[in-house]
């Protein structure tokens, strides 16, 4: 399995959080966790970057050499529907670019991947002190808004995603992968346009 990277790490939401509350808990949203920075005018924001996603799962999920291959073109077929389905969410109001400037957000994300891990199994010790949800079945995504200039973190999100599927091996339900993707994508659209109510 990939390790826990920095950016999951950053991402325990409240767990660690310093003693002085910078970020807000989001209360009405149609995600699990989110906290927002205050005072930040998002409004100013018009443009975003798409990092490529990056997605963790247990060690025992590790796909076996003959499924390598097939593991790393499921991964890029995962990036590109994420993508897409981004770009189909902001529908052209907000633009999807490559490189950082005024006005340009940057969203990475991270998916924690227990589709390989069967219903009423065990969560993963390594996943204990994360405040996110987690389920086994279930694909939980984990992301961040930045500016994408300064690389300031201005929003954290963690949501457990809404189909259970099996996968591992290399196996992959893209029913279930593009459901969750294009929810995700529709939510983060939603927000835009609150933040931008002139457009």
């Amino acid at each position: 399995a990939c390790a826990l990277s920095a950016g999951l790490l950053a991402l325990t939401l409240a767990a660690c959080a310093p003693k002085v509350e910078v970020f807000s808990y989001q209360y009405d949203s149609k995600l699990d966790e989110v906290f927002i920075k205050k005072d930040v005018d998002f409004s100013v924001y018009e443009a975003v970057i798409v990092d490529q996603i990056e997605v963790w799962y247990p060690t025992e999920a590790e796909p076996s050499p003959e499924n390598r291959a097939r593991a790393e073109a499921n991964l890029e077929r995962a990036r590109s529907l994420f993508r897409e389905a981004i770009n189909d969410a902001l529908d052209d109001r907000y633009r999807v670019v490559e490189s950082a400037g005024p006005g340009v957000l940057r969203l990475t994300a991270e998916f924690v991947d227990l589709r390989s891990v069967p219903a009423g199994g065990a969560v993963p010790a390594e996943l204990e002190r994360f405040e996110f949800r987690t389920e086994p079945g279930h694909v939980t995504m984990v992301a961040r808004l930045l500016d994408a200039r300064s690389g300031e973190t201005l929003a954290r999100a963690a949501d457990l995603g809404k189909r259970a599927s099996v996968g591992g091996d290399g196996k992959v339900d893209w029913d279930a992968v593009r459901y969750d993707f294009d929810y995700w994508a529709e939510v983060f659209a939603e927000w835009m346009d609150r933040v931008h109510p002139e457009i």
